[in-house]
């Protein structure tokens, strides 16, 4: 006699654990920053997070925390959290952290360059560049952030990758003027096939300039927006 499986119905309707809803709280308020939906000193209500995604106090407050440990909030005692505004000098810091690090991993980079990888990277900016025609920001965001984790994942080393990718994701609460910026999105989408094409011609040096130019507009276009400035 043949078995006959019956599916648990438990398992349609099983609600996502509190770390994949964190994960996704996490997720979306990074992107609300980036796309300037959430501004610096904005407050993040526990009660708006609570209803907009449909969970406890307890999976919102773990979502802060690591929205905290990114560098992307601030919590400040008996007022709440808050979307992280960086002084002048946090900004200098941060970013000559980030010259540091994504030196050290073009250093790292294979070169001559193995072909599936480049096709990669070529693939992700063409891509990526559709999404700038289409001024499609969130996947101009999401594109940006894969060109450049594919660009270092090359490195083979995977502490100076992760760091790397620690510190840029550090930087996000600072891109997002830039990134509703036409003129940065078009500079951005020449530099990055620049890169490519310093890769394809093996120049190491060319290719550090690049990288070391491409952080500068998000970085300068905040601090002169900073208040300290105006």
């Amino acid at each position: 006699m043949s078995q006959v499986s019956v599916q648990d119905p438990s398992n349609s309707t099983r609600r996502p654990s509190a770390t994949s809803v964190a994960e996704d709280i996490v997720g979306s308020v990074e992107e609300d920053i980036v796309l300037g939906r959430l501004h610096p000193r904005e407050r993040l209500v526990e009660e708006d997070l609570i209803e907009r995604f449909d969970c406890k106090r307890h999976v919102v407050r773990q979502a802060l925390f690591q929205l905290e440990s990114i560098g992307l909030v601030e919590r400040i005692r008996n007022r709440g959290a808050f979307v992280k505004a960086y002084t002048p000098e946090e900004v200098e810091q941060l970013y000559a952290m980030r010259e540091i690090l994504e030196l050290a991993g073009v250093d790292a980079l294979p070169l001559p360059a193995p072909e599936p990888w480049l096709s990669e990277l070529e693939d992700i900016h063409q891509r990526y560049s559709t999404a700038v025609d289409a001024h499609d920001l969130r996947r101009v965001f999401h594109l940006n952030i894969a060109f450049h984790r594919t660009l270092f994942a090359a490195t083979g080393n995977p502490y100076l990758y992760e760091t790397i990718n620690e510190f840029a994701q550090k930087a996000h609460g600072i891109r997002f003027i830039a990134i509703a910026d036409s003129h940065s999105l078009s500079r951005a989408r020449h530099e990055h096939q620049a890169m490519i094409e310093a890769i394809r011609q093996q120049d190491r040096h060319a290719l550090r300039e690049l990288c070391r130019q491409h952080l500068l507009p998000s970085k300068n276009r905040y601090l002169e927006l900073h208040p300290s400035n105006r």
